[in-house]
């Protein structure tokens, strides 16, 4: 097997017409969430009174923003059937209604993600990466504002990891989306592939690992703003726009796989975020 990497660049569609904005997915994604507020080391006879009353509290904001995203999947199914019946012409009212499918679909996988939450429901499994990865940037493509350019040099020989493969897509998917709410608009947000060994991700040899890198040239990042990044409901965002979840659930997903995830930043010049993830072995 040849040593050297070859560049791979993936093409996606052209965006050549403006899309339905009741097409455009609106649905938070509830994935899986590991509450660090209270110290795993620590027997539960020692936690003191203000651990749970924090993890308690994380649990409320948690299934508040459940409610609130379950309520967004209601709004639209009922708007599209009442304008369905409203229409009388039964081209138009099927429009209507196939919207309202879409939605009720993505409200089912609101629900399935919520029970994915749980450890039990972890099924790892060995898959290769680079089709899911390119599978979630021809989705961002064709969500995506169309002046933010979706991009993806997938330069990694080898991609095929073992872990979750719902976790690690919905983690990717977090990704992507918070890099586009970082672009403001515009710019360009690239998904990149490489192969590194693990001295440079753990300090330790012995394992190779598969990093894939989220950048966007959007603000950028404080140091002060980069260190709480991957705090649960820390954001810089609109409180109805981005809930501070994505980038604890992209974390966390990576640690069970038994990998890492990193930020690089500088302020107005975008960021990158790296999730490092073991190769599976042979």
């Amino acid at each position: 097997m040849s040593t050297t990497a070859q560049a791979v660049q993936v093409s996606l569609p052209s965006k050549s017409k403006a899309r339905d904005p009741s097409q455009v997915r609106s649905v938070g994604a509830v994935a899986p969430v590991t509450i660090e507020a209270m110290d795993e080391a620590k027997p539960s006879s020692e936690l003191g009174s203000a651990d749970k009353v924090v993890s308690a509290e994380s649990l409320g904001q948690l299934g508040a923003q459940f409610a609130h995203d379950f309520n967004n999947v209601l709004a639209v199914v009922l708007t599209s059937v009442e304008m369905a019946m409203r229409v009388g012409d039964p081209v138009k009212a099927n429009v209507f209604l196939g919207n309202a499918l879409k939605v009720i679909t993505r409200g089912r996988t609101l629900t399935d993600r919520l029970a994915a939450a749980s450890y039990a429901c972890e099924v790892p499994a060995q898959f290769d990466a680079r089709a899911v990865i390119e599978r979630v940037a021809a989705q961002a493509h064709d969500t995506a504002p169309r002046s933010v350019k979706i991009a993806c040099a997938l330069d990694a020989e080898r991609s095929t990891i073992r872990t979750d493969a719902r976790f690690f897509e919905e983690a990717l998917r977090n990704l992507i989306e918070n890099a586009i709410a970082a672009s403001d608009g515009k710019g360009t947000v690239t998904v990149s592939t490489r192969n590194v060994g693990g001295a440079e991700i753990r300090g330790e040899a012995g394992r190779d690992y598969l990093a894939i890198d989220v950048r966007d040239t959007g603000r950028g990042m404080s140091d002060e703003t980069r260190h709480q990044a991957f705090d649960l409901f820390f954001t810089t965002g609109a409180a109805e726009a981005q809930r501070g979840i994505g980038l604890t659930q992209a974390k966390d997903a990576v640690r069970r796989a038994g990998g890492v995830a990193t930020i690089e930043s500088m302020v107005g010049q975008g960021s990158t975020v790296t999730l490092a993830i073991p190769l599976a072995t042979a």
